[in-house]
């Protein structure tokens, strides 16, 4: 027979009310008494009912976690490691992370995730490239939300971000510093903030060396506006060398881009990095294992999930708190890929 309150208060030598306020954290209770209290839950195995939790905070206890299905693939773990973050940090709370994914064509009316459907969570982050209008039925359903690698131009939203540029003009500037004068751009979608950004601190690296002239970056950029993958890379690759064999040095737009690139360019039968180093962005696992080991900038993804937990837990507690943005630093880690000897810097 499950252990119930009455048990608990009943063993305690205290009300039943007393326990009540120690197990929902309200009110004031003697030290003492909460300490003697947990112990004998602790003692009794006792757990309580999610249920009657949610009867007596107003809380589920429950963090949803959406995505996009397109970022939802054996090949782009990126999320998946950020959501594991989530999970590290949600089981310190006693909370529960609800993962679920989205269509990119989302409708509210026919596609909402069942834990929206029923209320049945306290708060949502939302990962990567989503839809708008499911931002806009968050937004005007005022639960309250994170937005994680993205945002929306001229919205205000909590949001936990990359610094996506100064990493990108830091990979750039350490290519040419190397002496790389040939140096490629190979990417997805500008749709999503991130990228867009990451070629941005691509630019004007070249700029501030001079070398973004005389059509460079024309010549040298290849995006298709289709969701990263290896098979942008390889095509990039293969068709960028086709037209300018010149190039020495390639940076990608993230770490899957970046393999397919490096498969692309052992197709066509040059050395790397001897003939054209290879960044990416992210460090992915497979970045380390990748023949050759790719050379990235590192991109915290377990401490971006718990920074946006603990962000959506602030909100959810003070709904009305002013509107942040938290930026997460990443460092370059040079391997094979770009240098002759492998390092970290």
């Amino acid at each position: 027979m499950a252990t119930t309150i009455k048990d608990i208060a009943k063993k305690a030598g205290v009300s039943i009310s007393t326990v009540s306020l120690v197990l929902n954290r309200k009110g004031y209770v003697a030290p003492e008494t909460k300490e003697r209290i947990s112990s004998v839950m602790k003692q009794m195995n006792y757990k309580p009912l999610h249920s009657a939790r949610k009867l007596a905070t107003q809380k589920t206890g429950n963090i949803g976690y959406i995505i996009w299905e397109g970022h939802f693939s054996e090949v782009e773990m990126f999320y998946s490691q950020i959501f594991l973050g989530m999970e590290y940090a949600a089981r310190k709370s006693d909370s529960y992370i609800l993962l679920t994914t989205v269509k990119e064509d989302f409708d509210p009316k026919n596609d909402l995730p069942r834990f929206l459907k029923y209320n049945d969570v306290d708060g949502v982050a939302l990962a990567g490239r989503v839809s708008h209008a499911l931002i806009e039925y968050l937004d005007n359903q005022q639960l309250p939300f994170v937005l994680i690698d993205y945002e929306l131009p001229g919205k205000s939203f909590n949001c936990v971000k990359i610094d996506n540029y100064n990493g990108a003009f830091r990979a750039v500037e350490n290519l040419v510093l190397a002496d790389k004068k040939h140096i490629a751009f190979i990417g997805g979608t500008f749709f999503h903030p991130s990228i867009k950004e990451r070629y941005r601190g691509y630019r004007e690296a070249l700029e501030k060396y001079n070398l973004a002239n005389d059509g460079y970056l024309k010549k040298y950029s290849y995006c298709e506006n289709i969701e990263t993958s290896r098979a942008i890379g390889e095509n990039g690759a293969t068709k960028l060398l086709n037209r300018h064999p010149e190039i020495d040095a390639i940076f990608c737009c993230n770490d899957t881009t970046a393999m397919g690139v490096i498969t692309g360019i052992q197709k066509i039968g040059k050395r790397i990095p001897q003939e054209i180093a290879v960044v990416g962005f992210d460090d992915i696992p497979p970045a380390e294992y990748n023949i050759p080991k790719l050379s990235t900038l590192r991109v915290p993804k377990l401490e971006i999930g718990k920074q946006a937990f603990m962000l959506l837990n602030e909100l959810i507690n003070n709904p009305n708190m002013v509107p942040q943005t938290r930026m997460i630093s990443v460092d370059l880690v040079i391997r094979e890929s770009s240098h002759s000897e492998s390092n970290e810097r």
